[in-house]
């Protein structure tokens, strides 16, 4: 998810177009509620893939109950084949001797056999608790077969919601990208609106003497520079690095533009403005006065967007 974008800065209505402004304003407000819209449907998409994982996680769970009933089945199913086997070979040696290798006697030992297993009732007689067993068994078999074909209709369905709110989630995201790239471009525009008189301004003081507690119009500190260039787009700044490290939005180095504020050392002592290339304005110290630096040339920590 794109994050919503600030605007970090105050216009004085002399130093950038109105239009612009408008743009500004309602580009923000656009990107404010397509945000909210992307969150909603992000939700939405986080619950409906819980429930689809939930219900994924309880038919995997039916469909193992399942398998574990069949196996015992199986084997009820073999003890009751024996006992009753064993039940009917003693039935029929208690009236008469008959030879094993009659096959009349085998046919008749397989047929009455396979009607035992298939009537649990006649082979309950016989079998005692294992057959018990077997009934109970296959009737918890047919439940969970029920509860698996439930299972799958609901997940069928989830899937299917699930794929709906995930394309909502997408389009909401995109017109959220869209919105705040539409809205990148107007702050870069307003900023070159606003740094613009504040860098010019900086720079024409490049050369000019370093005094301590110094605001111009010939001579500066670090702080007292940056004040005086920002007054130029009509933000007022206080006199002071650390204070005007709390005077914007932070951005990241990649979001650097001219006339943004950036800051050294810690404890924060030093601020200079970023002109582009790699290079800051700085009133620097006596001895150099108002210098062009590296960006680097000192302790980096960070840099503000000036406004509030």
């Amino acid at each position: 998810m794109l994050a919503t974008m600030s605007l970090g800065f105050v216009m004085s209505p002399a130093a950038a177009a109105p239009d612009t402004a408008q743009k500004l304003d309602a580009a923000q407000a656009r990107v404010d509620k397509l945000s909210h819209k992307a969150q909603t449907a992000d939700q939405r998409h986080d619950k409906a893939a819980a429930k689809l994982t939930e219900t994924r996680k309880q038919l995997r769970q039916t469909a193992a109950d399942m398998r574990r009933h069949q196996r015992l089945i199986q084997a009820l199913q073999a003890q009751v084949a024996a006992t009753a086997v064993d039940a009917y070979a003693g039935t029929a040696g208690s009236t008469a001797p008959v030879s094993t290798s009659s096959p009349a006697l085998d046919a008749q030992v397989k047929k009455d056999s396979t009607a035992l297993l298939s009537n649990v009732v006649l082979v309950s007689q016989d079998a005692g608790a294992t057959a018990d067993a077997l009934a109970r068994s296959n009737a918890e078999l047919g439940q969970l077969a029920q509860r698996k074909a439930a299972l799958q209709g609901r997940l069928d369905l989830l899937a299917r919601g699930e794929e709906a709110t995930r394309s909502m989630e997408r389009v909401a995201d995109t017109r959220q990208a869209k919105a705040s790239a539409t809205l990148a471009d107007l702050q870069a525009k307003r900023m070159a609106e606003l740094g613009g008189p504040a860098v010019a301004y900086a720079k024409s003081k490049i050369g000019n003497g370093y005094v301590y507690g110094a605001a111009g119009p010939s001579v500066f500190d670090c702080s007292g520079l940056t004040m005086a260039a920002w007054s130029q787009a009509g933000v007022s700044l206080p006199h002071s690095s650390s204070a005007q490290y709390s005077s914007g939005r932070h951005i990241s180095e990649s979001e650097l533009q001219p006339g943004d504020l950036v800051f050294y050392y810690s404890p924060i002592s030093h601020v200079g403005m970023y002109i582009g290339n790699g290079q800051i304005v700085n009133a620097l110290n006596p001895g150099a006065g108002v210098v062009i630096s590296g960006l680097h040339d000192m302790p980096y920590v960070g840099a503000v967007r000036p406004g509030n």
